[in-house]
């Protein structure tokens, strides 16, 4: 649920990706650990209601902010209502951007129209121990084109290794989980090649060390995952004369 969003909105249908995290400090020390890509490190609340900041280098224009590895959904029974907000300076004034009610520890991308913004903050109220591992924020990458049917929605697609163990005579006798996340391949058509150089690369480029967050719907689906490619992105030249591009990849994501 949202409410209160302070700047219009234009959101497309096509996907969005968010590969480059300003973000380069944080109010509290220990929040640091939630603005590196790893989701191992967590910043971990204290009790009562909290304010955590985060810096940018400098003040620069940005439209996504996003959170991943967290326990706003589950921490606090019903979840926990969280202030997204911004300053546009270090120290000044916040603006809220949304409250969000979290029901859920998925992954989480917010839009909005480009603003100037050198920090920003998340407030909620929660027991002690509520757990954040990323938080990002930045310009995101607009897809040129729509993905289009035949996509299947990374949130609805768990990837998980089993240990099964059966009798000698079949019997069945349970089954471990040994590691488990989410998958999905995402494919594009008819790509400008001038685009795909200018824009396209250089999220090819990160993602080969990096994990991101993309969205691939946003004008109908919250649905977001963060997560990083399973093998190398190459395009393929559709042919015709025209130079258009085609690119797929697959993305494991942390759930």
């Amino acid at each position: 649920m949202i409410t209160g969003i302070v700047e219009p909105v234009t959101i497309l249908k096509n996907a969005r990706i968010g590969y480059k995290n300003l973000l380069v400090g944080a109010s509290d020390a220990s929040a640091s650990k939630a603005i590196t890509p790893n989701t191992y490190e967590r910043y971990v609340s204290g009790s009562g209601t909290t304010t955590i900041k985060f810096q940018l280098a400098t003040s620069s224009t940005v439209d996504f902010i996003a959170l991943a590895a967290h326990t706003f959904g589950t921490h606090n029974s019903g979840g926990t209502s969280v202030g997204i907000k911004y300053a546009t300076s270090i120290g000044g004034a916040l603006t809220t951007l949304e409250t969000r009610a979290i029901t859920t520890d998925d992954a989480f991308m917010i839009l909005f129209d480009d603003i100037a913004v050198a920090e920003i903050a998340l407030t909620f109220g929660a027991v002690s121990g509520l757990e954040i591992g990323v938080v990002s924020c930045g310009k995101s990458l607009e897809m040129e084109r729509m993905i289009y049917g035949g996509h299947s929605p990374i949130d609805l697609s768990a990837k998980t290794e089993y240990q099964s163990t059966t009798s000698d005579t079949g019997n069945f006798l349970g089954r471990t989980i040994t590691r488990q996340g989410i998958q999905s391949g995402y494919s594009w058509s008819n790509l400008s090649p001038v685009w795909y150089r200018s824009h396209f690369q250089p999220f090819v480029e990160s993602a080969t060390t990096t994990p991101f967050f993309l969205r691939w719907r946003p004008d109908a689906y919250e649905a977001t995952v963060y997560g990083y490619t399973t093998n190398d992105i190459s395009p393929s030249n559709m042919g015709g004369g025209s130079g258009l591009m085609s690119v797929n990849f697959n993305v494991r994501g942390y759930a």
